[in-house]
Parts: structure tokens; C-alpha cells; sequence
């Protein structure tokens, strides 16, 4: 069974819940496809083999990674049109507003360079080619890097960035989404142009969603991915253990 979760925000670092719930009922997949954040949690996971050494991990690294992406709680309408409003302005089309160097050295420190494991399915987008890729040739702080480069932020890495944005979560068996909620107005034509766009990319997930034979989504206000963790775990063990 393939498992496949979304990744636009860094509330996927509740995921070690998921598993854990996964581990109570014996439920293993044959592959984890991730694309974004997500992927974080999901390559710690399989190196340690344990939902409360990974659970710990990322913990120790919360606070450097809002500190490193803009963009850590997803898709914030209102930062969107300020950085694009900043971006025409300067000009800067697709370099972003941060340097890639920040993003390397997260990566870098934190990951090793190395294979990607057998069972994880880095998933970025490239945009020379339009389509969406599996990371398979790459090592591993390359594919994170490429996953991680989100629009805006970094420039593209190699030509790719993250999918989270695009498509939002890959294809799978079983679909884990986790979402925080925005509210936002629209009040001129940029506002509409940017909406256009995630809307499209959250008609994707959807469809997605609604393909798998397997679903499970979780929406809300925290900003916490580990205050999230013991309501995931309760509806993750709820869902697994009347359907797998």
C-alpha cells in the first residue's frame, strides 16, 4: 500500500502521531510518497524505525525551521501578495525573496548526504518540464532541497520546486492531509490572480483525495504541529482501526 501525504506546511511534523497509530495496528506501507515538509518527518521516520525517536527529532529542530521558511504554516494569502507586490517591484521574477544558501544549509545540516531510503518517494516539480518527478536519482539533501524550494521563497533548485504548491499531494493508496485555515479577502485583480492559482492546486488535492482508496484529513486553527499530534493520533487510530 502506498501512503502519500501533502506538505505546504509545517504542521506535517505532527506525522509521527499518524504513525504511531500506524504502529499500534501493525500497519506498514510499501512506500511513503511526500512531497514539501512532509518529507521531513516521513525520512526520519523510516531511518529510526520509531514514531517517538522521529516525534523527538522534530521537535529539536521546530524552532530553526520557522525561522528558515516564510511559508511555514502553508499557504498564507496575505504574505502571497505582499511578496509578490515586493518581487514586481524589485523585478526579481523567480529568484525569491530569500537566499538559497539558507535553504542549503538547513538541509545540509540536518540531512545526511546519502541515498534516499528504499521506501521514501521524493516528489518535486520541474519546471523546465512541466511535471511532476520522483526524486529517485538524486541523494537525498538535493531531493530536499528541490522539495523545499518553494515559490516565492527560494528560487527554483536545479529547476525544481515544490509541488505542495502545484499539485499539493501526490497519488496513493492512503492520503493524509493536514490543512490550517485561512481567511482572507479579495479586493483587487492580483488578490483574484493569486486565489485563481490555489485554487486550482486545492482542486488537485481534492481530486486526489477523493481517488484514494484511503483518506484522511485533519483541519485547523493551531500554528502547533505538536499540539496537534494528540488529536491526529486519535482520529488516526479511530480510522485505522475500523478500515485497515
Amino acid at each position: 500500500m502506498i501512503l502519500a501525504t501533502g506538505g505546504n506546511s509545517v504542521l506535517y511534523f505532527s506525522l509521527p502521531a499518524f504513525f504511531k497509530a500506524c504502529e499500534k495496528y501493525k500497519v506498514e506501507f510499501d512506500e511513503i510518497h511526500c512531497v514539501g515538509f512532509s518529507c521531513i518527518p516521513a525520512y526520519f521516520y523510516l531511518k529510526t524505525n520509531s514514531s517517538n525517536q522521529s516525534y523527538m527529532f522534530l521537535r529539536s529542530i521546530y524552532n530553526e525551521t520557522l525561522k528558515t521558511f516564510h511559508y511555514a504554516y502553508g499557504f498564507n494569502f496575505t504574505s502571497i501578495i505582499e511578496q509578490i507586490r515586493a518581487l514586481h517591484k524589485a523585478t526579481r521574477t523567480l529568484k525569491g525573496f530569500k537566499s538559497q544558501r539558507i535553504l542549503i544549509k538547513y538541509v545540509n545540516q540536518h540531512f545526511e548526504d546519502k541515498k534516499i531510503p528504499e521506501k521514501l518517494k521524493i516528489h518535486a516539480f520541474n519546471i523546465k518540464t512541466f511535471n511532476d518527478e520522483i526524486l529517485e536519482n538524486d541523494n537525498l539533501q538535493d531531493a530536499i532541497i528541490k522539495t523545499l524550494s518553494f515559490p516565492l521563497e527560494f528560487e527554483p533548485y536545479k529547476d525544481y520546486v515544490s509541488g505542495s504548491w502545484v499539485y499539493g499531494v501526490p497519488e496513493g493508496d492512503f492520503i493524509l492531509l493536514l490543512n490550517k485555515q485561512f481567511n482572507f479577502n479579495l479586493k483587487n485583480a492580483i488578490d483574484f490572480m493569486v486565489y485563481s492559482t490555489y485554487a486550482r492546486t486545492f482542486k488537485i488535492m481534492e481530486k486526489r483525495f477523493r481517488d484514494a482508496r484511503y483518506k484522511l484529513k485533519l483541519q485547523t486553527n493551531t500554528s502547533n504541529p505538536f499540539n496537534l499530534s494528540t488529536k491526529l493520533y486519535e482520529i488516526s487510530e479511530k480510522y485505522i482501526g475500523g478500515k485497515l
